[in-house]
């Protein structure tokens, strides 16, 4: 080792090894005490951090407790916690006992009394509840205490570590009482559209039935009139106006109808050649007769037979063709039918009706669709319309679960086009129409020799349908209620009459228990004579109750007399061939 001279001062000079030698065991001590100050002070450190965290701790959880206490306060609550294991309670806030009137006390020896707090059988079920819960979702009851009229609001949830149920009683009579006087609120809005819905209906049956006298009086005066007769320009006005009138009256009640929730939807197989078919039949000649072309076609189809209420749609689409042949003096009327995308076991149907005619103010599109909106009064004047029809189409559409999309130009014409997406049925077989008989296939609607038994009530309406058979060659033997009809039906030999037109309202014994009753004779013709109904009730539901009945069609007053001819002819014509 290098040595270093040091001079000192009355000791003389010594060497750093002896230097150190003689400083070791006070540098040991002096650095065991600096190990110690810094191990003191770090420790000092750190408890008083753990003191402030202690203390801002204790801080939170009483304002937490302040808090919740408060909020318990406000919102008239408590909580009671119990043990998931063996229910047994743990904990309660300080309200439970105001708003059960059991203290938690009484619950801990004996948590049963909890069940006493309600209606018994509520408390029997929530119990069954209780227990088969799985603690997922929470788990609501309302029930009303013995003791009072409060009415308290239960909540239950499971905890986070799944040992315990945290239950919390909320005052809930307020809400129960404001919830109340809604539902009340509602009962008599539904009361007051059930009662108005039966007045349209009650007022319909009403103005149809004489309606029928005169349409049939109108009838018998083209009959009576030469066709070159100055009166029969009036004649043919007069059935506009009732046309017109009937028109009113059967979108006043589908309106009201679909306002009351009371619109059925049929879910039954339709072929949508037939549909198309039955639209061209029903408007090709009045529409190009006005000088438009009228075009229906069906587009990508590669099935037939779908499932649907039949009726509704073509309503709908006749209500958009109506409206395109009165708005539409020049050009072309054409109506798509094309299926879009096919995916498990249904279709996406378009069907698009596209008219060449005045169009309208793309502004107006958002109001088209209101009850009794029309674009304008000149519109009005000039078209007429209730402005009811496209409100009811929006409706209809909306109950199949589809929508309609407008696209319009001023001057160039309308695009409507709904969406629907329609079961496609399991049969798949297209329909053969029957061959027509010879007879039936000449044209020809004569009823000359039948022989008819009709139940009627309404002595005009009985003298107009005698006088319309017999004009067709046809004789008519009149009963007044449903029981005189199977009276005199069981009376006279079998096959007497051809076919039997049936009223539906009648005295004694209503038609459709008439039409049963007969059917249920034992007696072949009982099951094999044809059953018409008359009634001034043309709703869905009123022609399928009619079939239930044992009938074997439906005619809606005011009768249109040339139609039920031609259907009595062809009918009995089909059965005389078979």
């Amino acid at each position: 080792m290098k040595t270093i001279t040091i001079y000192l001062p009355k000791e003389g000079k010594m060497t750093m090894g002896t230097l150190l030698t003689k400083l070791e065991p006070a540098l040991m001590l002096g650095l065991f005490f600096l190990a110690e100050l810094l191990a003191a002070l770090f420790l000092l450190s750190v408890w008083q951090r753990l003191q402030a965290k202690q203390k801002q701790d204790k801080i939170e959880t009483l304002a937490q407790n302040q808090g919740d206490a408060l909020l318990l306060k406000q919102t008239k609550a408590a909580l009671l916690t119990l043990r998931l294991s063996d229910k047994m309670p743990l904990a309660a806030s300080s309200g439970l006992s105001a708003l059960t009137g059991l203290s938690f006390s009484e619950l801990k020896s004996d948590i049963r009394k909890l069940m006493d707090i309600g209606d018994p059988a509520e408390s029997r079920a929530f119990l069954k509840r209780y227990q088969n819960w799985d603690g997922t979702a929470l788990l609501h009851q309302q029930f009303q205490t013995v003791n009072s009229n409060r009415w308290l609001r239960l909540t239950v949830q499971r905890s986070e570590d799944q040992t315990a149920d945290i239950f919390l009683f909320e005052d809930w009579t307020e809400n129960h009482e404001t919830m109340r006087a809604l539902e009340v609120q509602l009962e008599e809005a539904e009361a007051a559209s059930q009662s108005k819905t039966t007045f349209l209906s009650k007022m319909s049956h009403e103005i149809r039935t004489p309606m029928n006298g005169i349409v049939g009086m109108l009838t018998l005066a083209h009959h009576a009139l030469d066709e070159n007769a100055p009166a029969i320009v009036y004649l043919h006005k007069a059935e506009e106006l009732v046309q017109y009138m009937l028109s009113l009256i059967n979108d006043i009640l589908d309106m009201s109808r679909i306002e009351a929730g009371r619109i059925e939807l049929e879910e039954k197989e339709f072929d949508i050649q037939d549909l198309a078919e039955k639209l061209r039949s029903l408007f090709q000649k009045n529409v190009e007769n006005k000088g438009v072309q009228f075009i229906v076609e069906l587009l990508d189809f590669d099935v037939h037979n779908l499932i649907g209420d039949e009726l509704r749609i073509s309503q709908v689409v006749i209500n958009f063709i109506s409206n395109a042949v009165k708005f539409t003096e020049q050009g072309e009327i054409r109506v798509t039918f094309r299926q879009m995308q096919r995916l498990n076991g249904r279709l996406d149907l378009l069907i698009r009706v596209h008219d060449t005619g005045i169009g309208m103010d793309p502004e107006f599109i958002s109001h088209l669709f209101h009850p009794f909106e029309q674009e304008s009064t000149e519109v009005t004047k000039k078209y007429g319309g209730s402005g009811l029809g496209m409100a009811i189409t929006d409706q209809l559409v909306q109950l199949m679960g589809g929508e309609i999309v407008v696209d319009t130009t001023p001057g160039q014409g309308t695009d409507f086009t709904v969406l629907l997406n329609l079961p496609i049925a399991a049969d798949q077989t297209v329909k053969t129409r029957r061959a027509p008989s010879p007879a039936a296939a000449s044209g020809t609607t004569s009823l000359q020799g039948r022989h008819f038994l009709m139940a009627e009530d309404n002595e005009i309406n009985a003298e107009i349908a005698e006088s319309m058979l017999e004009m067709a060659g046809a004789s008519l033997d009149i009963a007044r209620d449903g029981a005189q009809a199977v009276a005199m039906f069981e009376s006279h030999e079998p096959h007497t009459y051809d076919a039997i037109l049936m009223d539906i309202q009648m005295p004694v014994m209503d038609g459709r228990t008439a039409a049963r009753t007969i059917r249920a004779l034992p007696r072949e013709d009982a099951r094999q004579i044809l059953i018409y109904a008359l009634s001034a009730d043309a709703f869905v539901e009123d022609q399928r109750a009619s079939l239930e009945a044992g009938m074997n069609g439906h005619f809606s007053k005011p009768i249109n007399f040339e139609e039920m001819q031609k259907t009595l002819a062809d009918a009995l014509k089909t059965r005389d061939y078979l």
